[in-house]
């Protein structure tokens, strides 16, 4: 577990599959320094990749006990989540 505090994440409005592979490089790189605390409040469009990869980091996150909080999501993004079952996965902090 890492000591240092989570670093601040701020989700883009578009995440879409032209986002996927630069949202999960970013994402890998803001794990290597410790946890992870994603801001969505600006998410506006959000593809099952983008959400995928957002899982997959936190699952990650978890397993190297580090933090993974998602705060203030958009309704587009809680309406993603929910459709696609990840609740669990994905929760968050409003």
């Amino acid at each position: 577990m890492s000591d240092r505090p989570p670093v601040p994440f701020l989700l883009p409005a578009e995440l879409d599959l032209a986002a996927a592979d630069s949202l999960c490089r970013a994402l890998n790189a803001a794990l290597a320094e410790g946890g992870i605390t994603a801001e969505g409040a600006q998410v506006e469009r959000v593809s099952t990749p983008c959400l995928q990869v957002l899982a997959a980091a936190a699952t990650t996150a978890r397993m190297r006990r580090q933090p993974f909080r998602l705060t203030n999501p958009s309704d587009v993004l809680r309406s993603a989540i929910a459709d696609l079952g990840l609740h669990q996965v994905l929760s968050f902090e409003d």
